[in-house]
This record gives structure tokens, C-alpha cells and sequence, in this order.
């Protein structure tokens, strides 16, 4: 079975190899992108851990018992999985600089955003 999985993983990277031009250039501040997307992730997986077991304000995060749980959490997962989704898609079909620094100051505005609520919610008590 390992021997398998091994030999799936080689075909599917020649594979992958084979549709990359190795030859050209990547779009300007593609990089930086990558980054705001990461550190969108961070703070999202930091703000499911400082909300997690409190009292939840936004009604649509909050469960049954008003408090932010795996529903929430689902929640949050899922629009930030379409966030995402819909600027990979954007970026993939024009992949300009300009949209990279404007997706990018967008994604770092909701990071700072969030990051602020972050450091709120580990000062609230349980």
C-alpha cells in the first residue's frame, strides 16, 4: 500500500512538472500575496481560539447556547475558505501585480481588523 501512495505521489509531481512553464516569470508581488494569505489564516485559526467556549456577539457565530463553537467555527472556516477560493480564482485568470497589492492590502487591512479582536478576545475571561 505504501509503494502505491509513493508511486501516485512521483506520478502526480511529473505531472505537475509537466504543466509548469518553468520558463515564466511569476507576476509581480505574487509573494506578497501568498503572505497576506497566510497571515489572514493565522489570525483566523487565533481568533477560533480566543473565541472558543465564550460568549459569542456575532449571532450568526454564536451556537444554540450563545457561545462560539464548533458551528461557528465551521462558519468561519467556510467564508474564509470562499474568500480564498474567489481570489485564487481572480488571480489565476489575471495574474497582474496590481490585483496581487490589491488583494493584498485587502487581506492585510482584515488581518490588522481581526487581529485587534484577537487581543480583545485573550483579555476576556471565560
Amino acid at each position: 500500500m505504501r509503494k502505491l501512495l509513493v508511486l501516485i505521489g512521483i506520478g502526480a509531481g511529473f505531472l505537475q512538472a509537466q504543466e509548469a512553464n518553468l520558463f515564466e516569470q511569476p507576476a509581480p508581488y505574487r509573494n506578497l500575496w501568498k503572505t497576506s494569505v497566510t497571515a489572514l489564516a493565522v489570525v483566523n485559526a487565533l481568533d477560533m481560539h480566543s473565541s472558543w467556549g465564550k460568549h459569542e456577539l456575532n449571532s450568526t457565530l454564536a451556537g444554540k447556547s450563545g457561545q462560539f463553537g464548533k458551528e461557528g467555527a465551521l462558519l468561519k472556516l467556510g467564508f474564509q475558505g470562499g474568500l480564498l477560493g474567489v481570489e485564487y480564482l481572480m488571480t489565476r485568470r489575471h495574474p497582474t501585480g496590481k490585483l496581487y497589492r490589491a488583494l493584498s492590502f485587502i487581506n492585510f487591512g482584515a488581518t490588522a481588523a481581526m487581529g485587534t479582536v484577537v487581543a480583545h478576545n485573550y483579555t476576556v475571561p471565560r
